[in-house]
């Protein structure tokens, strides 16, 4: 996929992307380099809470994370401010989703991406591995003797800021150049204009 021109966007909208990242500050390095003085980001991933139950059977188990850790909420806030946005606000939701069947829930997670922890298990499973998980998926991730339907917890995360016009560094002495100074001025007319 091309990379737009710098500051050629007024929207970036990254609907379940971020948490596919393996450098989120890149990531958002880079939707900041796209978009315009006064643009707008608008973002959801995935946050740490998403598989807890999962991550728990793997942990009885004895076995490696089935995925890595997400970003905190309140670290993807940090990371915008840090990456040069403004007015940062974050929300999250916990969302639970049931499955009729191990098979089930497999596909759908092999659906939504990849595992990027770096202790994963590096080679392919055995088809004994397999039988093992959705056994002791049935018997963990329902309710005992139930019949209920599989469940997991998925931690949605949702992100929205600004690209702020550039500030200028105070210090005893500041050289601001005559074009830098212009384009400052004429932001700043027209954004009283569009008030």
């Amino acid at each position: 996929m091309a990379r737009p021109p710098e500051a050629s966007v007024q929207l970036v909208w990254a609907n379940m992307l971020a948490h596919h990242a393996a450098d989120p500050a890149a990531l958002l390095a880079d939707w900041h380099r796209a978009l315009a003085v006064d643009g707008f980001v608008m973002f959801s991933c995935l946050g740490p809470d998403t598989l807890k139950e999962l991550r728990g059977l793997y942990a009885r188990l004895g076995w490696p994370p089935p995925a890595h850790e997400f970003t905190d909420m309140h670290d993807w806030g940090d990371q915008l401010v840090a990456a040069g946005f403004a007015e940062p606000v974050m929300d999250m939701e916990l969302i639970t989703l049931t499955f009729a069947s191990p098979q089930r829930l497999l596909a759908e997670l092999r659906e939504l991406g990849r595992n990027l922890h770096v202790g994963r298990f590096g080679a392919l499973r055995s088809h004994g591995w397999r039988q093992r998980l959705e056994a002791a998926m049935d018997e963990q991730l329902r309710a005992p003797g139930s019949g209920e339907p599989l469940s997991l917890s998925f931690e949605v995360i949702y992100g929205h800021a600004v690209k702020a016009p550039p500030r200028h560094s105070v210090k005893d002495e500041t050289a601001i150049g005559l074009d830098e100074m212009r384009a400052t001025l004429r932001q700043r007319n027209r954004n009283q204009r569009s008030l």
